[in-house]
């Protein structure tokens, strides 16, 4: 109490010039319309300013929600989608569903450094993930679950060494065997790759549809560098379009055929 006591005592000429020059600046705004108007605007100016950065604050800690909002209505979406361009030729109990449903789920744990890299996914057996479903983003292919718990599921990563993905050239349908041979996470290798197919460099790589775990058509990267023999292709590199160092919402692909085209090939293969 005593050091503000003292600190108006040893200040009082500067309080006081303040304060009259505070109660002078009222009266001029309040008496002339120029000084009131100025007055406003740069009042306006600094209040807009200041909530201008609140709202940047805001929305800025709200990113997290907005892009969970943003995974769930691409999900949709994608379900939509698949339901408008499948249509079963034939009427079965599936009539009223579609080939391909897309899960959204979240990688929580994510190695891409090592040579047989499990990605972790925080949704499971009560999602309606199993084993041996693709999982995918917009723009790759991620890979293939692997073990499923109740509300976990781990994937074999395309970055994994064991990992073999049937891919095709986009613009002549040409079809090859992709996979990562330990190198850069954003670089793969194309194998068996006719020599017919004629590629170049930019050439967009997709997923080439003759499995039963990737729809046809997903963007996995293009061709950044080729070598060609006399009779075939010695060494075709991928770049990835994904980026597989910061992955965070995937699509895990569940397809309602999935079990009866293995059950008609499993009994081809007997007879």
């Amino acid at each position: 109490m005593w050091k503000i006591y003292k600190f108006f005592s040893n200040n009082k000429k500067g309080l006081l010039f303040i304060l009259l020059e505070s109660i002078a600046l009222v009266f001029i705004i309040q008496t002339h319309n120029f000084h009131q108007g100025s007055f406003i605007n740069s009042a306006n100016a600094i209040s807009g300013s200041i909530l201008k950065k609140t709202h940047n604050l805001s929305s800025y800690l709200s990113l997290e929600k907005q892009n969970k909002d943003l995974v769930k209505e691409n999900e949709s979406l994608k379900n939509l989608l698949s339901a408008q361009t499948y249509k079963p030729i034939t009427a079965s109990p599936i009539d009223s569903l579609f080939k391909y449903e897309y899960i959204a789920a979240q990688v929580i744990s994510n190695p891409y450094t090592g040579l047989n890299n499990i990605l972790t996914l925080d949704k499971g057996k009560n999602n309606g993930i199993k084993t041996d479903m693709g999982v995918v983003l917009p723009n790759g292919i991620v890979g293939i679950t692997l073990n499923v718990s109740e509300n976990f599921s781990t994937v074999l990563s395309i970055l994994n060494v064991q990992s073999k993905i049937n891919a095709k050239v986009k613009k002549s349908h040409h079809y090859g065997s992709l996979h990562w041979d330990g190198g850069h996470y954003q670089q793969a290798v194309l194998e068996d790759l006719p020599i017919q197919a004629a590629i170049q460099v930019g050439d967009t790589i997709v997923s080439g549809g003759k499995s039963i775990i990737f729809p046809e058509g997903i963007p996995i990267g293009y061709i950044s560098d080729f070598k060609l023999g006399k009779k075939s292709y010695e060494k075709i590199d991928i770049t990835f379009f994904a980026d597989f160092s910061a992955l965070h919402h995937v699509y895990v692909v569940k397809n309602y055929l999935k079990d009866e085209q293995q059950s008609l090939e499993n009994l081809s293969k007997n007879e």
